[in-house]
């Protein structure tokens, strides 16, 4: 019986021999891809919970109710329609959360689901349409007016994530971008129109066959937002109250129009003339950036500088990009 223990002994051993640094490493891998898999499995599971539940509980939240156009009856009501925004507010603020997570963690989600995007964006949409032609009816009381753009300013954030995440290909009609010039354009703030460029550069991005739309787009960044602000800037008084949306609307032209392949690059870019038009700019943003005071407001100098040579280099390169 020795003789069989010592070869028992022995046929350990080998089996050790035989249990390499390379098996050790097959068993940490399975075990590894089997965490990520239960990781995942959880993540899934919590995203579950989030668009099965509380999505739609946080869009019912968010959508306006004629309580916000009472503001201006008595001080009961104002009260009520404060909160009511405040709820509206509050809903997208979360909603937005909720995409931003997505954006930055699972953004192939959003392209294998695009009836959840396309539904979502009916719903912003629908939101910002509401809103909109309250805020736009004649001599709006001034609280009303207040509490319409709060939220409004919520929801074309939510736009803007949503329409990012997907590299602008949400369902946009003309109509729909037509309303969101109008929102850049009468924005009573600089932060709603920087939302309101976001949305439109985001959109501009979409391809093949939106070259009328980009053209729309393009044309309305390069001339209303970006030139317009820059001769404003330009006269007597001048301030830099519009350096957000001017740099970021440059920010995503240098993306819309950064391939001679994209199919509305020659149709707009080229035809139109944008080039010209970027050259004149250059000098006025240098004196743009000059206003800002570095002392007070770095980061904004930093981006209105970092704007401005961006500017130069995409002159330089969409130059020879076609020689």
């Amino acid at each position: 019986h020795e003789d069989d223990g010592d070869e028992g002994e022995a046929d350990l051993e080998d089996r050790d021999a035989d249990f390499d640094a390379d098996d050790m490493n097959d068993v940490l891998c399975d075990e590894g891809a089997a965490k990520k898999e239960t990781e995942e499995a959880v993540r899934q599971s919590v995203l579950g919970v989030f668009i099965d539940a509380i999505v739609p509980s946080l869009l019912r939240l968010a959508e306006p109710t004629v309580a916000m156009t009472c503001a201006a009856e008595s001080a009961r009501l104002a009260s009520v329609a404060e909160d009511f925004a405040a709820l509206n507010e509050r809903a997208l603020g979360c909603f937005n959360n909720f995409l931003l997570v997505i954006e930055e963690s699972l953004k192939a989600w959003f392209r294998m689901h695009a009836d959840r995007v396309d539904a979502w964006w009916r719903f912003l949409i629908g939101v910002a349409e509401r809103l909109v032609g309250s805020a736009a009816d004649a001599d709006p009381a001034a609280a009303d007016r207040r509490l319409r753009y709060m939220v409004l300013d919520r929801a074309i954030g939510c736009m803007w994530t949503l329409a990012r995440g997907v590299g602008g290909e949400v369902p946009a009609t003309p109509d729909q971008i037509e309303g969101l010039i109008f929102v850049c354009s009468t924005a009573p703030g600089h932060a709603l129109r920087v939302k309101a460029v976001g949305v439109l550069g985001n959109i501009a991005r979409r391809q093949p066959g939106h070259v009328d739309a980009n053209r729309r787009i393009g044309l309305f960044l390069v001339d209303h937002v970006i030139a317009a602000s820059l001769q404003a800037n330009a006269q007597p008084g001048g301030t830099c109250a519009a350096v957000e949306p001017v740099a970021e609307a440059l920010d995503l032209l240098f993306d819309i129009y950064g391939d001679m392949a994209y199919d509305y690059d020659e149709p707009v870019f080229v035809r139109e003339k944008l080039l010209p038009r970027l050259r004149q700019m250059l000098a006025p943003m240098r004196s743009l950036c000059k206003t800002v005071d570095r002392r007070k407001h770095r980061s904004l100098r930093d981006r209105c500088d970092l704007a401005t040579q961006n500017l130069r280099a995409f002159i330089e390169y969409k130059a020879t990009e076609r020689k």
